[in-house]
C-alpha cells in the first residue's frame, strides 16, 4: 500500500509510505528556499513521486492530511514565514487587543476578526508566493465559515487540482498525528505495558495536549485523556515576542539565553509570575490568575524584570509544569517509558530535565516533532488502521544530491572557473583539514528531514578551539552571540562526553545533557558557553555510515570522537537540499571548502594554496 502524507501547517511537508515503511519525507521550504514555508507542499510531493514512484501519481493508494482545521489567512499572509516582530506586535495591537478588551461577545469577536483579515488581504498580492492555493474564496464568507471551507474542502482538493490524484483524501486529527509520530518515529523496542505517549504544542485542532498508550497489539494508540488547557507552548511563544524575537521560530533562542541568568532570587520571582498563570495540580492544569490575553497582560506582568531572568524563569517554569503533567499520568497508568512529540518536544532543555526525573526509565523524542512531522504521523495513523506500521529507521529521507553544483552559480557572482575540484578525497583528507582548523561544508548522501542538521547538509569544524565559533559566525551563520553550537559524537564514545545515566537514545539532537569534565576539555566549542550543557547527535554507524567514518577518521587523528556541527544554509534561509544549493551557499558566504560525495570543491579566494598544502602533508 502506498500512502502520501501531507502537512500544510507551519513548515509544510510531504511524506511517502510504502507497505508501512516511511521511505521519503521532504519539507517544502527546502525546495522553495523560504524558511518555514506554509503551503500545499506541491514541490515536495512532486519530488517524492519522482524519486520513489517513477513520476506516476496513480501508484498512490491513499492521500492523508495531518490536521483537520487550518487557517487560510495565516497561509495567505505568510505569518509563519515572513512576518517580522514588528508585524506580530502590530497584529496584537490592531486585532487582539480590541478582540479581548473591547468586544462584548463572541459574535462581535468573529465579526472583528473577519473584517480585520479581509482588510489585510489583497487577492492579487499575497506575501506568500508559494502557497499553491486559489484563495479567491477568502473574501466571500465570514471568518468561521471560511476556515471550515478551506480546511475540509479546498485544502484536500488541491491533491486533485495539482497532481491529478482521483481518490478521496482523509484528514487525521493534529494531535493524533503527533502521537503516532512520537511512537513509531523512534526506532526502539516497544514495551506495550510500560510505554506512554505525550503530545503538547501551542494549538492543533482545538487541543494542545494528549496522552495515549499503545493498544494490546502495538498497532494503534488508545487515548487516555486530552484537552486545551496546557498553555506552556503558547506562553513560551508570546514571551518570545515580548523579548523582541519571532514567535513560532525563535523560541530556541530564548531557551539558549536562559542559562546566562545567575540570580536565582530574580529567576524565582519570574517563576512565580508564570506559576500564577499556569500550574498543574491534582491531575489538572490550573490558573490562579488567568491571562486576559497572551500578549498585553503577560507583558505587563513581566514589566521590570530583566530579559535574562525572564528567559531563565520561563524555561524553569516550563520544565516544572511539563514534568508535573507527565508525572501524574505516569503514576496513573503505571508506565515509565515516555514518548513525546509536538512543538513543545523541541525544547531540548526541558527534555533533559524530564529525562533525569526518577519516575522515568526511558525518554524517546522523535526527530523534529513540530508540525513538519505531521505528514509522517498521518501516514502512520492511516496504516495502523489495518496493519502495524514499521518504525522509522532513519531520518535521512530526502534525495541524494540531485543536480550538479554548478547549476546554481548563476544566482551568485561566481563562475565555474573560480572553483577547484579535487575528486576522490578520503575521510582522512577531510579529517586532516578539520584538524588544521578548516571549516568544511558537507553535502553528502540523502538530506535530513527536520530542523536539525545531522551530517548530510552540515557545516563541520573541530570542536577543540572555541575561536571557531566566531569564525563560523563571521563566515556564514551570523548567530546571536549567546547561542551555542552542537556536537556530533560517535555513539561508542558518548559516555566520555555526556552525563547520561539512563543510556538515552538521542540520535537527532532532541535532548539536552550535562557534559563531563573531558567534554569541557576536548569539545568546548560544541558546548553551551554559560552552563556547558550539550545537545548532541549520537552518530551510529548503521544509521549514518559515511558520517560515522568521517568522525572516526578525525578521532584517529586527534583522539577526539566528535565534530562541531551546524546546519548548511545562509542566514535566514532553510537548510540546503541539493549539491547546487550547497555550492551557492559556499559561493555567497566566506566558506571555502565543500565536501561532496564525489570529492572536494574549493573556492579560489587566496585560500586554495593553504588547503592544497594541508592535503599534501
Amino acid at each position: 500500500m502506498v500512502i502520501l502524507g501531507v502537512a500544510t501547517e507551519h513548515c509544510s511537508s510531504a511524506a511517502l509510505m510504502i507497505n508501512g515503511n516511511i521511505i521519503g519525507a521532504i519539507q517544502e521550504e527546502r525546495l522553495t528556499k523560504c524558511k518555514n514555508q506554509v503551503a500545499f507542499p506541491k514541490k515536495a510531493i512532486d519530488e517524492l513521486i519522482k524519486i520513489h514512484l517513477d513520476g506516476d501519481v496513480s501508484k498512490i493508494d491513499q492521500v492523508v492530511f495531518g490536521g483537520t482545521i487550518s487557517d487560510p489567512y495565516a497561509t495567505f499572509l505568510d505569518r509563519h514565514s515572513n512576518f517580522s516582530v514588528k508585524q506580530h506586535i502590530q497584529e496584537n495591537k490592531e486585532l487582539w487587543h480590541p478582540y479581548f478588551y473591547k468586544c462584548n461577545n463572541q459574535n462581535e469577536r468573529d465579526v472583528l476578526a473577519s473584517s480585520y483579515w479581509k482588510e489585510k488581504i489583497s487577492l492579487n498580492e499575497s506575501p506568500n508566493k508559494n502557497h499553491n492555493f486559489d484563495f479567491s474564496f477568502l473574501t466571500e464568507k465570514p471568518w468561521a465559515e471560511t476556515i471550515e471551507l478551506y480546511s475540509k474542502v479546498i485544502r484536500p482538493e488541491r491533491i486533485l487540482a495539482l497532481h491529478d490524484w482521483t481518490g478521496v483524501p482523509k484528514l487525521f486529527d493534529h494531535h493524533l498525528c503527533h502521537a503516532y509520530y512520537a511512537y513509531f518515529g523512534v526506532n526502539t523496542e516497544h514495551n506495550l505495558k510500560k510505554d506512554i505517549i505525550f503530545t503538547a504544542d501551542g494549538w492543533g485542532d482545538g487541543r494542545n495536549w494528549t496522552v495515549h498508550v499503545p493498544d494490546a497489539r502495538g498497532q494503534g494508540l488508545i487515548e487516555l485523556s486530552s484537552g486545551n488547557t496546557n498553555l506552556v507552548a503558547r506562553i513560551y511563544r508570546f514571551t518570545t515576542l515580548i523579548l523582541g524575537m519571532k514567535p513560532n521560530e525563535h523560541e530556541y533562542k530564548v531557551m539558549g539565553l536562559a542559562p546566562y541568568s545567575k540570580s536565582q532570587a530574580h529567576i524565582n520571582k519570574v517563576i512565580n509570575i508564570y506559576n500564577d498563570i499556569l500550574d498543574f495540580e491534582n491531575g489538572s492544569f490550573i490558573s490562579r490568575n488567568a491571562l486576559k490575553d497572551s500578549y498585553f497582560d503577560l507583558k505587563q506582568r513581566l514589566e521590570g524584570h530583566r530579559f535574562d531572568n525572564i528567559a531563565a524563569g520561563l524555561q524553569s517554569w516550563s520544565e516544572q509544569v511539563t514534568y508535573k503533567w507527565m508525572s501524574y499520568w505516569i503514576k496513573q497508568s503505571n508506565r515509565s517509558n515516555v514518548f513525546f512529540s509536538g512543538g513543545l518536544s523541541m525544547n531540548i532543555k526541558a527534555n533533559g530535565y524530564i529525562l533525569n526525573q526518577p519516575e522515568i526509565d526511558k525518554l524517546y523524542i522523535a526527530a523534529s516533532g513540530g508540525d513538519e512531522s505531521l505528514s509522517i504521523g498521518a501516514c502512520f495513523a492511516q496504516y495502523s488502521m489495518t496493519q502495524k506500521p514499521k518504525k522509522l529507521e532513519s531520518i535521512y529521507l530526502g534525495s541524494e544530491e540531485t543536480d550538479h553544483w554548478s547549476d546554481r552559480l548563476n544566482e551568485t557572482s561566481m563562475s565555474i572557473s573560480e572553483f577547484i575540484e579535487i575528486p576522490n578525497t578520503t575521510d582522512d583528507d577531510i579529517a586532516k583539514l578539520l584538524e588544521n582548523g578548516e571549516i568544511i561544508a558537507r553535502c553528502c548522501g540523502k538530506s535530513e528531514f527536520g530542523a536539525r542538521a545531522l551530517g548530510s547538509r552540515s557545516i563541520l569544524a573541530s570542536p577543540v578551539n572555541s575561536d571557531v565559533i566566531r569564525e563560523i559566525n563571521d563566515a556564514i551563520k551570523n548567530r546571536d552571540f549567546w547561542m551555542p553550537f552542537t556536537p556530533s559524537i560517535l555513539d561508542e564514545y558518548t559516555s566520555d562526553y555526556l552525563i547520561d545515566l539512563k543510556g538515552c537514545v538521542s540520535e537527532y539532537m532532541t535532548i539536552g545533557f550535562e557534559s563531563t569534565t573531558l567534554a569541557r576539555q576536548e569539545i568546548p566549542a560544541a558546548l553551551h558557553p554559560a552552563d556547558f550543557s550539550v545537545r548532541p547527535q549520537k552518530v551510529k554507524k548503521n544509521l549514518s555510515p559515511g558520517y560515522w567514518k568521517l568522525i572516526n577518521a578525525f578521532r584517529e587523528r586527534t583522539g577526539i570522537a566528535a565534530l562541531l556541527n551546524t546546519s548548511l544554509n545562509l542566514h535566514g534561509e532553510p537548510m540546503n537540499y541539493s549539491a547546487a544549493d550547497a555550492a551557492r551557499t559556499v559561493a555567497k558566504s566566506a566558506l571555502n571548502i565543500l565536501q561532496l560525495s564525489e570529492g572536494l570543491l574549493i573556492v579560489k579566494r587566496d585560500s586554495e594554496n593553504k588547503v592544497m598544502n594541508i592535503l599534501r602533508r
